[in-house]
């Protein structure tokens, strides 16, 4: 860890901390508020780790079930040419590729707008460096910071709808947009913790020096003394022990904002946001560890991936969901939930697939990024919070640091009390989602979502907890029957 100046200059085996020295505690003990000594907010710690269904990691580990995922790609050829088959003998065509124009709808507007939405997020660097030169109050860079990030959001979905965009256009800006102010949040958020850490460091080394200095100098006038007390002798490690604490405590602030490439202020520049914006993360640090090289060839094969398996959802929608949709109208409820069954199971896994297997691991090698674990096992998940814990790694650590550990530390709320904020914000966003890319409030999603806290707590019943295989079966019924179940919800006014 990088050391402060007046750690150098006083030593790790400092002259106050040698036993049997002598010093007034009552003249210069340190009394620190206890808000000034809580614990760092952290999450988990960013690693190097590799994607669980990465291919080359697969290859590489010699993992014994890497022949299920080539096996679960063949099944995924001979899927595309049973429906390229049927289509053929039923139309007279493979594919029917008149729902491209309709997912290709004002294409240079989008990626214009979205071009746009990327660049003003800058304006969390401007905020930052504000509040840093002092311009900016404390008092005020809350409010500053809530009206920016309220006012930009507002704005991208008052774009949507003045745009008038078809769902998936819609779905793509606004999941962009809610990625993008979760990132501005972060920044603004973890550099405004940097900035009180500083202003603590320095405090806690002035009062390292003066204590210290004090207990030097009052050494020095006993040192002919033979004899000590047994009062001056408890005085003298009750000072120690606190010297130790706010050694200890100045070791932990350097560590955080000193890293081996880049120190607090110094991180506060338009380099580093960019390289930030670029990093699949979501939670802002200093420093992120680096994969040596950058690979040509890994970042060429995700983009393969990334369209190949775009492919395979285009595929299924406009063969397998579509149809059924436009059906609605003939159809029973129960009918057009059993046929969207399977559909929908197959787009949620492939949309998995593109998002935290190719484009994360495609931008970790742009920016060589070496966190790869962007989701863990969550299909072996027993319960609908391990599920939240393992499927979506960036989010988790987002509401976990931003959320749960701010609701624990800055707002003084209980462990349940904070979860219950972090589920309530995380279902409220999902179903901003689908209030902006259907055009209505419905709250589906937000109830099916809030369903599944008592569920979560029925899972920790300890007799519950036992039945790891039928906590995986219940969790993998809801899977099955969640998206089908929320897209006939949805779709029904517009369809039936």
């Amino acid at each position: 860890n990088t050391m402060s100046t007046s750690q150098k200059s006083l030593g790790s085996k400092n002259p106050a901390l040698s036993k049997g020295s002598k010093i007034d505690p009552t003249q210069h003990h340190i009394h620190l508020n206890p808000y000034e000594r809580k614990k760092v907010i952290k999450g988990n710690a960013f690693t190097a780790r590799s994607s669980t269904l990465d291919l080359e990691a697969l290859e590489r580990e010699q993992n014994p079930f890497r022949g299920f995922l080539t096996l679960f790609w063949m099944g995924m050829a001979v899927y595309v040419m049973y429906t390229m088959y049927t289509n053929w003998r039923r139309e007279g065509i493979p594919l029917r590729l008149n729902f491209l124009n309709h997912i290709s709808l004002d294409g240079w507007g989008l990626a214009v707008s979205d071009a746009v939405l990327v660049l003003s997020c800058g304006i969390s660097v401007v905020i930052t460096k504000l509040y840093i030169a002092g311009w900016i109050p404390k008092s005020a860079i809350l409010i500053v910071q809530n009206v920016w990030q309220a006012s930009w959001f507002a704005t991208c979905v008052y774009w949507v709808f003045h745009r008038d965009w078809p769902w998936v256009q819609s779905g793509f800006f606004v999941m962009h947009s809610i990625s993008m102010l979760m990132k501005q949040h972060s920044y603004i958020a973890t550099n405004r913790e940097f900035l009180l850490k500083q202003e603590l460091l320095a405090s806690l080394e002035k009062k390292f020096k003066e204590l210290s200095g004090a207990h030097k100098k009052r050494d020095d006038t006993t040192t002919d003394a033979s004899v000590s007390t047994t009062d001056e002798s408890g005085e003298d490690d009750a000072t120690e022990s606190e010297l130790r604490k706010l050694d200890e405590e100045i070791d932990a602030l350097n560590s955080e904002l000193h890293r081996p490439t880049v120190s607090f202020p110094n991180n506060v520049t338009v380099v580093n946001f960019i390289d930030y914006m670029l990093v699949p993360a979501l939670v802002y640090d200093l420093e992120y560890p680096r994969t040596k090289t950058f690979r040509p060839l890994y970042l060429v094969s995700k983009i393969f991936a990334t369209l190949g398996t775009f492919s395979l959802v285009y595929l299924t929608v406009r063969h397998y969901i579509l149809p059924v949709l436009d059906d609605m109208k003939s159809m029973n409820y129960v009918d057009t939930l059993v046929q969207l069954l399977i559909p929908f199971m197959m787009c949620y896994l492939l949309v998995f697939y593109i998002i935290f297997e190719c484009i994360c691991n495609g931008f970790a090698e742009i920016t060589r990024f070496a966190d790869r674990e962007f989701y863990d096992n969550w299909w072996n998940s027993t319960s609908f919070d391990e599920f939240a814990r393992k499927w979506n790694k960036p989010v988790h650590e987002f509401l976990l640091r931003h959320v749960y550990l701010e609701s624990l530390h800055s707002l003084r709320m209980s462990k349940t009390n904070a979860t219950l904020v972090t589920f309530f914000l995380s279902s409220l966003m999902h179903e901003a989602v689908m209030a902006v890319v259907g055009k209505r409030v419905r709250l589906y999603l937000f109830g099916m979502q809030m369903f599944q806290l008592p569920l979560i707590y029925m899972a920790r019943i300890p007799a519950v907890r036992k039945q790891k295989l039928i906590g995986n079966i219940i969790f993998w019924f809801g899977m099955f029957l969640g998206p089908p179940l929320l897209a006939v919800a949805y779709c029904w006014e517009n369809y039936a």
